[in-house]
């Protein structure tokens, strides 16, 4: 798994991890955004451990580059060369995530998946519900 900033993509940090070091994405890879919490990146679990939250853009999302379907994730690194992951939020808009973190600057795992579960699922029909492909 990688992550750095990305000056030209608003400054965002990307995360991204093979499909080969992914558990509980259904095989497949990341190569997602993340979302900020209050400080810093990682939002602390009821243990202490600290999770990603990005979000992963659907592959073929379309020519409006911040106006893209994906899924809100949470993801661990703590499990040597395995990041686990959980969906917090499938079908949703970046934008959309984006506001609501930006609203609800949660400050742990458990405040990240109220805040996710809060974002309005996309229901428009002609949007692809395949998940995203591998990352490089």
């Amino acid at each position: 798994m990688r992550w750095d900033e990305s000056p030209e993509d608003r400054g965002r940090v990307k995360f991204a991890a093979a499909a080969e070091a992914v558990e509980g994405y259904g095989g497949r890879g990341l190569n997602g955004r993340a979302l900020q919490p209050a400080s810093g990146y990682l939002f602390p679990d009821q243990d202490g451990e600290g999770w990603w939250v990005v979000f992963q853009p659907w592959p073929s999302a379309g020519p409006e580059a911040h106006r893209v379907p994906g899924d809100v994730l949470a993801c661990n690194d703590s499990y040597g060369d395995m990041v686990h992951v959980v969906v917090l939020a499938s079908g949703v808009w970046e934008d959309d995530a984006e506001a609501a973190f930006r609203a609800h600057r949660p400050s742990s795992l458990a405040d990240a998946a109220r805040v996710a579960a809060s974002v309005a699922h996309i229901s428009q029909p002609h949007i692809s519900r395949r998940g995203p492909t591998a990352a490089g």
